[in-house]
């Protein structure tokens, strides 16, 4: 039962929405398979470029989360309110993020028509490709452009309408906020990508890959004109981590820094960078066979550049050695080549963390109220 005071807030809230009364601040939520990640922004330049004014990473328990299944509710509450205290947001409105075998984005062909028709042939389409009932499904789309040929562009995402209860319910009750808005991950790392590179994309004539690599999962995203094809592949920097371990014999913490810094002197021991090695040849055998099946499914075969993101881009010699594989520049995005950070509240080495693993956070929080 509520008391009176909750009953009282709840009422004041439902009326504050409807009247669109409040605080139109918005904070980005991503819930990782290892870590929660928070982020606030403010504009400026009229809206064409972000300060990042709050940041915080709160790593998760092992076993928290397996896929999208939320296996120990409360350690994930736990991080979440640990991750708003340690960020200071105040808040009381944010944009989750979601991802996993739940969820699915799709760029679609349709023929065209007026919205009512746009939207029966885009869920007639999406019910083919999405990997659960429909009528289970929270379906979204944006309609991105016009064909060639006539008919139209459109981008759908979908996600099991349990699952974003599920997040949704946790969520709120680790921020004490209101989630008014779902986003799925990749298209959160997407806006990132359009916001700083915009120039170099409208100029591209053919196709970019994009990979956010992170500790249990790595996105695989095809980029032209638009995101174009999604695949989430199960492969990250943790199965280093873990090798170490198991070879070595440190902890987890002890390999996460002999896998990115070296020993005492700074440097990487033979046995750490075979190890490395022998992981990273797993990766590029899972980034070609992908890159490979999508170039047959398509037969869109021009890749211009490579963007990749995530904490596992550090890897030691993966940049160069995935510009040896496919053939074409690697670049890492870098969010502060059009964004900066309050140095009264981030630090140089949050901002550093920021610029390679709370890309998804950023982009969640570029999200606005309407």
């Amino acid at each position: 039962n509520l008391s009176l005071a909750d009953s009282i807030s709840q009422l004041t809230s439902r009326f504050s929405d409807l009247l669109n009364l409040g605080d139109k601040s918005i904070f980005g939520l991503d819930i990782g398979l290892s870590a929660i990640k928070v982020a606030q922004l403010d504009t400026k330049d009229g809206g064409n470029s972000f300060v990042i004014q709050k940041y915080a990473s709160v790593p998760l328990g092992e076993g928290a989360i397996i896929e999208d299944e939320i296996q120990k509710e409360e350690m994930v509450i736990d991080a979440i309110s640990s991750a708003i205290k340690k960020a200071k947001i105040s808040s009381k409105s944010f944009c989750l993020g979601l991802g996993g075998p739940n969820t699915l984005i799709k760029r679609l062909q349709i023929a065209g028509g007026d919205k009512e028709e746009v939207e029966d042939q885009i869920l007639w389409e999406a019910e083919q490709y999405i990997p659960f009932d429909i009528d289970d499904a929270a379906v979204s789309f944006d309609v991105v452009g016009e064909n060639q040929g006539g008919g139209m562009s459109a981008v759908v995402a979908a996600i099991k309408e349990d699952v974003l209860n599920r997040y949704k319910y946790v969520a709120e009750k680790g921020t004490g906020a209101k989630a008014k808005i779902a986003d799925l991950g990749a298209i959160a790392v997407t806006n990132v990508l359009e916001h700083t590179l915009e120039a170099e994309l409208s100029a591209a004539q053919g196709s970019w890959l994009v990979l956010d690599i992170g500790a249990q999962k790595t996105f695989f995203l095809v980029y032209r004109k638009g995101l174009v094809f999604l695949k989430e592949m199960p492969i990250g920097g943790v199965m280093i981590t873990e090798e170490v371990q198991r070879q070595v014999g440190v902890n987890y913490g002890e390999a996460e820094d002999l896998k990115i810094s070296g020993d005492e002197q700074g440097n990487l021991p033979e046995e750490i960078l075979e190890i490395i090695d022998d992981v990273v040849e797993i990766f590029f055998t899972e980034i070609k066979k992908t890159l490979d099946f999508y170039i047959t499914a398509s037969s869109d075969d021009s890749f211009e550049k490579c963007v990749i993101t995530g904490g596992s881009s550090l890897i030691p010699g993966f940049k160069e050695g995935l510009e040896a594989l496919l053939g074409f520049s690697v670049s890492i995005l870098n969010p502060f080549e059009k964004m900066s950070f309050n140095q009264k509240t981030i630090d140089e080495n949050e901002a550093n963390e920021i610029a390679y693993k709370g890309i998804a956070a950023i982009g969640l929080a570029m999200r606005q109220i309407k």
